[in-house]
């Protein structure tokens, strides 16, 4: 119902739709040994030194955080060669890049992505109230690098690009990028959404932009990335942005204080450290995703290849029913339709143990 103290683009807003848990649909459904291929989650569990590291800060949660981060952001300048007025914590990345938001666009600003992007870059323009504008694909559903300089104006503000991209996990190349930049207008700032990078660099031989290179060359860039994925740190949510000092100091003017927990901070710091895991998870999550390309079939269905955590497949027809199934069956995977791909679904990569099971039962819906 429309509300005279709302204001209209608020009243518009989409509401995102988060996922039920899995003891709800069970209870629901009537099953048991539901299986949630839905979230991106790192099926490996959380970094084995963060989970060592947290009981050591329980006793004390008294305190308030170190509402600075210095230490998780020391970790991370030591790590990436980068310097503390480069680095901004947030409630995990998507709190970030709402505050880019708030902290540089004007009212008549523009925030550009393209079509089958993450769809919090649109719902963090749209909160603010702000124009968002989004560029056509390839015919692979990747980011068409000149469609989306096509739709640059000198009203753009963030030019936005996840790669590996959410749901697509298509990727921008190091040529793509840099000529992105090379079009943007000086007033602009190009974030680049790498919550998945850790993943890609385990597909070497893949030409994939490095948003952390392309800032030690240009004060516009932005680099996002999250604690949340290949370190499986999802429910302590956090995040950090790398950019230019004076990215970095207009964020802390619209962020909120104390908005990264204590125990955040010192998962974050211990998971900084535990290479093995990563690379353990990046492995892993690679040869799913040669399995899921190699072995899911059916009449009409396409695996798109993926250097992310993810796959997302065409069922050749409406997925809805697609998805309903494999509900009933106890996978629970991601429908596309709040995308715009009413016959797509995303499908996160299980453990090693599961994915047989994820496989089996892709198939057997897909044949019925």
């Amino acid at each position: 119902m429309t509300q005279p103290f709302v204001p209209p683009h608020v009243q518009h807003l989409d509401v995102y739709q988060p996922g039920k848990p899995i003891e709800e649909l069970e209870r629901e459904l009537g099953i048991t040994g539901a299986l949630k291929v839905a979230s991106n989650e790192n099926p490996c569990g959380p970094s084995p030194k963060a989970l060592a590291a947290l009981p050591g800060a329980l006793p004390e949660l008294h305190l308030y955080p170190d509402a600075g981060g210095f230490a998780l952001r020391r970790a991370l300048a030591d790590k990436y060669g980068l310097e503390l007025a480069q680095l901004a914590l947030g409630n995990g990345s998507n709190d970030l890049l709402y505050q880019l938001v708030l902290a540089t666009c004007e009212p008549t600003d523009e925030v550009l992505t393209h079509r089958f992007a993450f769809l919090s870059y649109r719902l963090a323009a749209q909160v603010a109230g702000r124009t968002f504008v989004a560029a056509t694909v390839t015919p692979e559903l990747a980011c068409d690098v000149d469609a989306l300089i096509a739709a640059i104006t000198q009203r753009t503000k963030l030019v936005v690009i996840g790669t590996p991209n959410n749901p697509t996990g298509s990727i921008v190349t190091r040529g793509g990028m840099a000529k992105i930049l090379a079009a943007l207008p000086a007033r602009a700032l190009l974030v680049i959404d790498e919550a998945y990078a850790e993943y890609a660099a385990e597909w070497p031989e893949v030409d994939h932009a490095d948003g952390l290179a392309l800032l030690r060359t240009d004060r516009r860039v932005v680099v996002l990335r999250t604690f949340s994925k290949i370190y499986g740190l999802a429910g302590l949510r956090v995040g950090f942005a790398a950019a230019d000092p004076s990215v970095v100091d207009v964020l802390g003017r619209v962020g909120r204080t104390f908005h990264v927990s204590s125990l955040a901070q010192v998962g974050a710091i211990a998971a900084l450290d535990d290479d093995e895991h990563v690379a353990t998870s990046a492995r892993q999550a690679r040869i799913a995703i040669e399995r899921l390309r190699a072995e899911v079939r059916g009449p009409g269905v396409r695996v798109y290849p993926s250097l992310a955590n993810f796959v997302l497949i065409d069922c050749g027809r409406a997925s809805g029913p697609i998805y309903d199934g494999l509900l009933r069956r106890g996978v629970i995977v991601r429908p596309m339709a709040a995308w715009g791909m009413p016959d797509h679904i995303r499908v996160s990569v299980a453990c090693e143990a599961d994915m047989p099971r994820v496989i089996t039962t892709l198939n057997e819906i897909f044949a019925a």
